[in-house]
């Protein structure tokens, strides 16, 4: 990726409830003339309000399995209409700008649709565009193949696309505007008592957005943390607010063992049961799933020593369940499998913190307060900087205020 350094640009990205009417685009470029006076400015902006979902549906009614470079070129109309939108209105309060897509900026993908990882981003039209003074417009969410083809990059992807422009230009900053005051200690609308975090590092951040925190999309988390970009997680509606600071953490309290409890009610279990235990099964499943782009989230394999078979379970996003049931059952025979089975009614819990490693007593706590609101765990999962119990969807939110108030978050 191109590092030319332009340090003194604000990038500023604005998600899809920012730009949801011509009422908040206008609010959005008063914003932006005001960043404008401290120096050029670079705009990534998401499609308007639930676009992206309307053309997905009008999609799926047209064929059930749309083909996937059709469905990268419509869905990347939704974030084109955005930034047109945006610079006419700039335009009209007499400001020098410019629209971009991913294509006129030159920002390139692999070959891979729906879910595309950029590698490289030509500069020299922002370059351009900083030397007339103009206010640079880009689209989110989308890129382009060496070959032409328009991708999208996922879910999130307008995030991912300002950090990588911010990286590709070295600039200090990155602000992510979107429709809440910034990182909380837990989803406000399921805690009332969550407690926004002024300061919070990469890791915790990548773990809390991987676990179902929206916030902030986990690849535009680790991209900065590459790059050594800060990001700034702030309300579009409270402009002066300086919302939550996402960098390396260095001038965090070293002891704060758990910053926050989140919740991912977008799951589903999935168990291809009686594998045969011989080398390489595993690895034949996995490469089948991943050979459609589908993510595997939480694994566990049982043993059944005396049958010389295993139970392979993971966890998979709902969007993914029926291909992944699809995929397993065709596997099934070749594998010696038994059966594929499925849990849909399924919810991720997760306790976060950097300090979570050096604190033996938090995975009995949190067991035994589950445990005491008579909450079942199906699975557990746990990493340096996370601890995660899948449990029923319907005890999810009961889960979260509990944990939440157990550990006290509300004073973190």
């Amino acid at each position: 990726m191109e590092m030319t350094s332009l340090s003194n640009v604000s990038v500023l990205k604005f998600g899809g409830t920012s730009v949801k009417n011509l009422a908040r685009i206008a609010h959005v470029c008063q914003i932006i003339d005001t960043a404008r006076k401290a120096g050029p400015v670079l705009v990534v902006v998401s499609a308007m309000g639930d676009t992206t979902d309307y053309l997905i549906k009008l999609a799926t009614q047209v064929s059930h399995t749309p083909d996937q470079r059709e469905l990268d070129l419509l869905l990347s109309t939704g974030e084109q209409i955005s930034i047109t939108l945006v610079t006419m209105m700039l335009k009209s309060m007499g400001i020098k700008a410019r629209s971009y897509t991913a294509y006129q900026v030159g920002i390139f993908t692999e070959s891979v649709h729906s879910k595309a990882r950029i590698v490289d981003i030509n500069t020299d039209s922002l370059h351009k565009a900083f030397a007339e003074n103009e206010v640079a417009v880009v689209a989110g969410f989308q890129g382009v193949t060496t070959e032409g083809d328009i991708t999208t990059l996922g879910r999130g992807g307008s995030d991912t696309t300002a950090v990588a422009l911010s990286a590709a230009i070295g600039a200090r900053y990155c602000d992510i505007y979107t429709d809440v005051d910034g990182i909380f200690t837990a989803d406000p609308n399921v805690v009332a008592g969550a407690r926004r975090l002024t300061e919070v590092s990469y890791d915790e951040v990548v773990e809390m957005a991987r676990l179902g925190a929206q916030v902030i999309h986990p690849r535009a988390v680790e991209l900065a943390r590459q790059y050594k970009v800060t990001l700034r997680v702030r309300n579009t509606f409270k402009p002066d607010d300086p919302g939550t600071t996402i960098d390396g953490g260095k001038n965090m309290e070293i002891y704060r063992s758990v910053s926050g409890v989140a919740i991912d009610k977008d799951q589903s279990v999935v168990a291809i049961m009686d594998v045969p235990d011989r080398p390489g099964i595993a690895g034949a499943i996995m490469r089948a799933l991943a050979e459609k782009n589908i993510v595997i989230d939480m694994i566990m394999q049982s043993y059944q020593p005396k049958l010389g078979l295993n139970n392979i379970t993971f966890t998979v996003s709902q969007a993914d369940l029926d291909q992944t049931i699809s995929l397993l059952t065709a596997q099934k025979e070749e594998l010696g499998a038994s059966i594929v089975e499925a849990d849909p009614d399924i919810a991720k819990v997760s306790l976060i913190g950097a300090g979570m490693a050096h604190q033996p007593g938090i995975a009995a706590r949190l067991f035994t307060i589950l445990g005491d609101a008579s909450i079942n765990i199906k699975m557990i999962a746990t990493s340096e900087m996370n601890l995660t119990c899948v449990i029923s969807k319907v005890d999810a939110e009961k889960a979260v205020r509990i944990i939440h108030e157990a550990f006290e978050l509300d004073k973190v």
